[in-house]
């Protein structure tokens, strides 16, 4: 299970919250997690994988959640040429981050929040093109087909069959979570994402570009050829001023559990999952 710190030293749970040791608050605060887009709806408790519990314990370092395999290779390997066909429908060029180069952290001023924008707008001379209005893009790739997953010693991981394609719970199965009267919607966690990264630039529009793709491209991502699948663009507009109360209650948030080392709340959901992590009765 990967859990890295060590009950009972590093933590301990009482008063239904996890509170972290003196000691380990001292020398492990400058390594704890900033806030990022891909958190964010996790805090405000609006994520339905991740509780507010659950991603402080990953902030804190505490807990180390691993990612699908399949998933995690697909997605570096897809997101690039999808990067690209966005360059081509929309004659915008897109700045893509080294992650080792930036730390995975390109707002390094700011001292609570932070990540990684998928794509930044930039002229010939690598040069933002923000002041003229041009939107920062977020890239998201989904399956058109439900998938079958099954934990495997805590992590998610998809199931696939003997020639490595994934196996299909029900076809077109993802595409109803998308729509709505024919449009496509953009689900809050990946809205709420792509805003914050906004409103660290200062800048109000943006662009997702949603890849839908076929079980194959799971098996042989390197394949993925954009114009013959499914990619549909949504644009958004952020108003600062409303989204700061975001910014407002997250920094709260912020101050009140990752500084202070004691958790929110433990709900009966997250005792299920701590149970699974540590043996002992709390």
């Amino acid at each position: 299970m990967p859990l890295k710190a060590e009950y009972k030293k590093d933590f301990t749970i009482s008063n239904n919250c996890i509170h972290l040791s003196n000691e380990y608050l001292a020398q492990n605060f400058k390594k704890f997690k900033k806030i990022t887009g891909s958190r964010l709806a996790s805090i405000l408790g609006k994520d339905k994988y991740t509780s507010p519990l659950k991603i402080w314990t990953i902030m804190t370092n505490i807990y180390y959640e691993e990612m699908d395999e399949t998933l995690s290779k697909t997605g570096n390997v897809i997101e690039p040429i999808i990067k690209n066909y966005v360059e081509q429908e929309t004659g915008i060029k897109f700045k893509q981050h080294n992650p080792f180069q930036v730390k995975w952290d390109v707002f390094k001023e700011n001292k609570i929040f932070g990540g990684i924008p998928d794509g930044e707008p930039v002229n010939e001379n690598g040069e933002f093109l923000y002041k003229d209005d041009y939107p920062m893009l977020e890239i998201k790739t989904t399956s058109i087909d439900s998938l079958v997953y099954k934990h495997e010693n805590g992590v998610l991981r998809m199931q696939k069959d003997s020639d490595n394609i994934p196996l299909v719970k029900k076809e077109k199965g993802k595409m109803s979570e998308w729509y709505k009267d024919g449009n496509i919607v953009i689900p809050l966690n990946y809205e709420l994402q792509l805003s914050l990264y906004m409103y660290l630039r200062n800048i109000s529009k943006g662009i997702f570009a949603v890849g839908f793709l076929e079980k194959e491209d799971y098996a042989f991502p390197e394949k993925f050829n954009p114009k013959e699948r499914k990619i549909d663009f949504a644009w958004i507009d952020l108003q600062n001023n409303n989204f700061q109360k975001i910014i407002d209650d997250t920094t709260e948030w912020y101050n009140k559990y990752i500084i202070t080392g004691m958790s929110p709340t433990i709900t009966d959901e997250d005792k299920k999952w701590l149970q699974t992590l540590i043996s002992d009765k709390f």
